[in-house]
C-alpha cells in the first residue's frame, strides 16, 4: 500500500533522512517510525511506572481516621467545622 507524502517540508525531511543513513526513502521512514514508536513504548511505560509508585506511597499511607464521616465535617447548618 503507497504512502503518499503531500508536504514539501516532509518530503525533503525523509530525503534527507534517506540521505543520511545511506538507504532509500521507504527505509528511512520505517526506520524513523520504529524509532519514534520505540521511544514512545519507552515514555509510556515510564509512565505507568512512575503511576505505581505513586500509588504504592498512597497505600502505605495510613488512615487518619477510618471512622470519619461527613458528618464530622459539617455543622447542622452544612458549614464546613474547619
Amino acid at each position: 500500500m503507497p504512502l503518499y507524502i503531500r508536504d514539501d517540508e516532509v518530503r525533503q525531511l525523509a530525503d534527507q533522512l534517506a540521505r543520511q543513513r545511506k538507504c532509500n526513502v521507504t527505509e528511512a521512514v520505517r526506520g524513523a517510525l520504529n524509532e519514534a514508536l520505540g521511544h514512545d513504548r519507552v515514555k509510556l511505560a515510564d509512565r505507568k511506572q512512575d503511576i505505581a509508585q505513586i500509588l504504592s506511597r498512597f497505600d502505605q499511607i495510613e488512615p487518619v481516621r477510618p471512622d470519619l464521616t461527613d458528618k464530622d465535617l459539617y455543622d447542622e447548618n452544612g458549614m464546613p467545622i474547619l
